[in-house]
């Protein structure tokens, strides 16, 4: 139970950097005048680790 929830950790970290990186290239593009190109992948990236967050909630509670 304790790989899971370390995995589904260390998963939801790696995910949450991406999302980090996006957002910054976002915000660039938007302060230099253009459009947000990543928002889409930005916001299935957030689905992604609410689904994840909500695993390890479940794994802590059956344990």
């Amino acid at each position: 139970m304790t790989e899971k929830l370390a995995a589904l950790q260390k998963r939801e970290s790696s995910i949450q950097a991406e999302v980090d990186a996006l957002v910054a290239a976002d915000v660039e593009a938007v302060t230099a005048g253009a459009e947000p190109a990543n928002s889409d992948k930005i916001l299935r990236l957030t689905q992604d680790i609410n689904i994840i967050s909500t695993a390890r909630e479940r794994l802590r509670s059956a344990d």
